[in-house]
């Protein structure tokens, strides 16, 4: 008979995320927090923006593309470059710390993603190719790509290194808001969610984390909810950045073990969101960041005292957003 092996997941130590956030800290912005009276009177509890629509790239995704790429760096002295994966924010994070530190990058996306991550890219120098109709083609390219250029790889989510970049806000919400006794944040591959659930527990451990995916784009909720991971034939959500068809092992052990519970809401739902924020707060974020929103209005989750809601990006085809009105 063959043994049964228990496969060992790597956690988060504070420690770690805390240094990680000096190293990262001069290339990023520490992203405001605000309160917002219009949704704290629509849900009847405090609630606060943690707004990452408002880092560098317009998304959360440079903290951990900077601490993979540093740590790569400080490992190996030298590498030729980076190539990644993306449906478009994680593109940007990559290329944002390759032009930061002097590198060249290769970051490929399949087609539906929205001009304006692509443009963004060639912006920071790097070079983008389109491959594929969905997230897994463009992954599957990037690691053939990844062989011929002798590049290193940059997982959008399935990292512990990428995780422990995500957790720095988690420590910035904590530090703006010791008060805080809830998180509500998106998910994608996962990476988010599980750096933000693993960090703010070990700061306060009473706080609950609760995710949002759309209908359609829910790997994560339905992962959750059966004890195992699930993968999707493919999305058929317009949040392209939420575009992983299969989450992580990593990500899918951390948010199984830290954060309270999942919800889903509808695109149509989240196109609501998205034009409320731009009308009542005057915050432009794209349908990635606004599910959360979405489902925070629609009564889904469970709310504190002192709610944080964290608008993961702000990378809107301003075509697209023509579309909803």
């Amino acid at each position: 008979m063959s043994k049964e092996t228990t496969l060992i997941y790597p956690e988060l130590a504070l420690n770690e995320v805390k240094k990680v956030h000096e190293i990262i800290k001069p290339y990023l912005v520490w992203t405001p927090l605000i309160s917002t009276a219009t949704f704290t009177e629509l849900i009847g509890t405090n609630i606060f923006f943690k707004l990452e629509n408002m880092q560098k790239t317009g998304a959360f995704k440079p903290r951990g593309a900077l601490n993979k790429t540093l740590k790569l760096l400080r490992e190996k002295k030298t590498i030729r470059g980076l190539v990644a994966a993306s449906g478009g924010n994680h593109a940007q994070g990559v290329a944002y710390a390759a032009q930061k530190l002097g590198l060249k990058a290769v970051l490929v996306m399949f087609e539906g993603v929205p001009d304006c991550k692509i443009d963004a890219c060639k912006g920071y120098g790097a070079e983008v190719v389109i491959h594929g109709t969905e997230l897994q083609h463009a992954l599957d390219h990037s690691f053939e790509l990844q062989k011929k250029l002798g590049y290193e790889h940059l997982h959008a989510f399935n990292d512990i290194d990428i995780v422990c970049g995500q957790g720095t806000t988690a420590l910035e919400i904590y530090k703006d808001l010791s008060e805080v006794d809830t998180i509500i944040c998106s998910i994608g591959g996962g990476g988010l969610v599980a750096g933000i659930a693993s960090t703010i527990k070990q700061l306060k451990k009473g706080v609950k984390v609760f995710g949002v995916e759309t209908i359609g784009a829910d790997s994560m909720y339905q992962s959750f909810k059966s004890g195992k991971i699930v993968g999707l034939p493919k999305i058929t959500s317009f949040a392209e950045g939420l575009s992983a068809c299969r989450v992580g092992d990593i990500t899918f052990n951390l948010t199984k073990k830290y954060v309270d519970d999942i919800f889903t809401i509808s695109d149509d739902k989240t196109k609501e969101a998205i034009l409320l924020l731009l009308e009542r707060q005057k915050l432009l974020v794209e349908p990635s960041a606004a599910c959360t929103v979405a489902a925070l209005l629609e009564r889904k989750i469970p709310v504190g005292k002192n709610t944080v809601v964290v608008l993961s990006g702000g990378n809107l085809d301003l075509n697209r957003l023509k579309t909803f009105l």
